[in-house]
């Protein structure tokens, strides 16, 4: 099984209520980017690369990173989650590789938390996908959906408490491709560990990889 981009299953990043939604709706309508009036946008740099700005601290110094959108909490102590796009290289040779990535960091006082990572679109069986992303009040919530092998698919719902960025609930269901969504089973999929919360370490785990 193969798949290219017009042929996902494309899930965008929302601030809605309430803090769940049902696993069998899970493709949301689509929202806009908030802009920030700071500069947040990557610079040009030479041989065609990008390079970020000194102002996305949470690129860590990566190469393609700008900030796609910030989404506040209901109460200001929590902080706030900003999103991190990774844009894949142009020579990139592989579906592994197209992923643009994306990333969700919680911002806070004491210390940023790397709360989940997902690819914009999918590219090909078993990769990365793409999630929806709700915050309500000090809960945001994760709605999962990545593409299997013989159309199979795998669905994960669920909810982190701001600002510990502890896991209050996590689901994760096998399912079948009918049409083009993911309609989930009563078959469960292994839940991975949580991370440390630090770079390359998501507490919440999407794809397994």
């Amino acid at each position: 099984m193969r798949l290219h981009a017009a042929g996902v299953i494309t899930l965008a990043v929302v601030v809605s209520s309430p803090a769940c939604k049902k696993a069998d709706a899970l493709v949301p309508s689509n929202s806009s980017m908030a802009t920030s009036p700071r500069r947040e946008t990557v610079d040009a740099a030479t041989k065609g690369e990008l390079k970020i700005a000194p102002s996305v601290l949470h690129c860590h110094g990566r190469p393609r990173c700008s900030v796609a959108e910030r989404l506040p909490a209901g109460n200001p102590d929590a902080g706030q989650v900003v999103v991190i796009r990774l844009s894949a290289p142009t020579d990139a040779a592989d579906d592994e590789n197209r992923c643009d990535r994306r990333e969700y960091w919680l911002s806070r006082p004491e210390g940023d938390l790397l709360l989940a990572a997902d690819c914009e679109s999918q590219w090909g069986a078993e990769n990365a996908g793409p999630a929806t992303v709700a915050v309500s009040g000090t809960i945001v919530t994760f709605h999962y959906v990545e593409l299997l092998a013989d159309d199979v698919c795998e669905i994960v719902v669920a909810a982190l408490r701001l600002p510990q960025g502890r896991i209050e609930a996590h689901a994760r269901h096998l399912g079948r491709v009918v049409g083009n969504t993911c309609r989930p089973s009563r078959k469960v999929a292994p839940i991975p560990a949580p991370g440390s919360g630090m770079l390359d370490h998501p507490i919440l785990v999407l794809h397994r990889p």
